[in-house]
This record gives structure tokens, C-alpha cells and sequence, in this order.
């Protein structure tokens, strides 16, 4: 009980209501008024792989969980864990489906949500144009993408210009107040 007191709030605040595994493509609300949609198809692009520590806050509550991230442009896979310990939850999504096998997370852990947030910071600009809807994208220099809604600022994504899976990047969501600082290694093909 006390591991799930600590390491679920993590996952836990992204929720606003019960997750089911969506269908796709599924549109998932990333502010009031604006949303994503998730496509049948991964959108992030070449073979990559990555390991991340993710700090995520939330109303004072900083939680920590690792993630191993293997993508292709067919297929995205997550592996999430409490650092150094149990598995939480692992997401595929390939061939227009999305399959969650839980670990320790619970069911009201929202999927899309997490997609939408791995979207943000992971896709191409193009991706996210053509996703993104009640709302406008802007990117700046230094790898910063903004989403503003009536001249508001929604959404402000950090990440490195580069190569985004290698290095430090974040997610600030203004508009439902969560931060993820996501410090990301990318594993070099063999």
C-alpha cells in the first residue's frame, strides 16, 4: 500500500477520468479547447531507443518512474517502472491499436494522455500541426514549441534540438498545471 501511496501520483494526476484503452486515431484533450489526435500510426519518425528518468509534479507532489522507449515508424513501445523497481505499465502502439498490459498502475492511469504528452515532446513539428486542433503551434529556436489558445499559453515543451532523445527536455502544462522534466539517454544502434 505504501508503494502505491508514492509511486502511482506520478501517472495519477495526469488523470481526469477512468482510461480504457483507446481506439485510433483518438483525440485526447491537452487543454480546455485543444486536443490531439492520436493516429492509427506512431508519429515518431527513424528506429529509435531511449531510457528516461521522468520527475513529474503536480499541485507539490514531485514523483518519480524510468522509462524504456523503443520506436520505429510503425511502432512505439513504452516500458515504465518505479526507479530501480516493479513495473508499472507497458504501452505498444502499432497497427492502428494501442495495448496496455498494467503492472502496478492502475486502471484510471490515462493512456492517451501519456501518448499525447510523449507526442508533444517527441513527434515532428508536422506531426503535431497536422494533430493538434483548438489550437496554434509555434516553434521557437533552442528545440521550444509552444501551444496557445486566444494569445494564451497552454503548453510549453523544452527539448533538445538535435537529437530530442538524447538529453534533457520538459513539458509544462499551464492549463492543467503538471510539469515533466524528462532526462532522456538515447541507445546507439549496435
Amino acid at each position: 500500500m505504501r508503494l502505491a501511496r508514492f509511486a502511482f501520483p506520478a501517472l495519477l494526476f495526469l488523470a481526469g477520468c477512468a482510461a480504457d484503452t483507446p481506439g485510433l486515431p483518438a483525440r485526447q484533450e491537452i487543454a480546455p479547447g485543444v486536443s490531439l489526435t492520436l493516429p492509427a500510426t506512431p508519429p515518431f519518425g527513424a528506429e529509435a531507443q531511449a531510457v528516461q528518468l521522468v520527475r513529474a509534479s503536480h499541485g507539490g507532489r514531485n514523483d518519480r518512474f524510468q522509462a524504456t522507449i523503443e520506436t520505429s515508424p510503425s511502432r512505439f513501445a513504452l516500458a515504465m517502472t518505479v526507479p530501480s523497481g516493479p513495473h508499472l505499465m507497458t504501452i505498444e502502439w502499432q497497427e492502428g491499436a494501442i495495448a496496455v498490459r498494467r503492472g502496478l498502475a492502475p486502471e484510471s492511469v490515462p493512456v492517451a494522455r501519456l501518448l499525447a504528452d510523449f507526442m508533444l515532446v517527441y513527434a515532428p513539428d508536422e506531426a503535431l500541426r497536422a494533430a493538434l486542433s483548438g489550437g496554434i503551434f509555434v516553434v521557437s529556436g533552442g528545440g521550444t514549441r509552444r501551444i496557445f489558445r486566444n494569445r494564451e499559453l497552454l503548453v510549453e515543451v523544452r527539448r533538445p534540438t538535435e537529437n530530442p532523445w538524447e538529453g534533457p527536455a520538459r513539458l509544462r502544462n499551464f492549463a492543467y498545471d503538471y510539469d515533466l522534466v524528462i532526462d532522456s539517454h538515447w541507445i546507439a544502434p549496435e
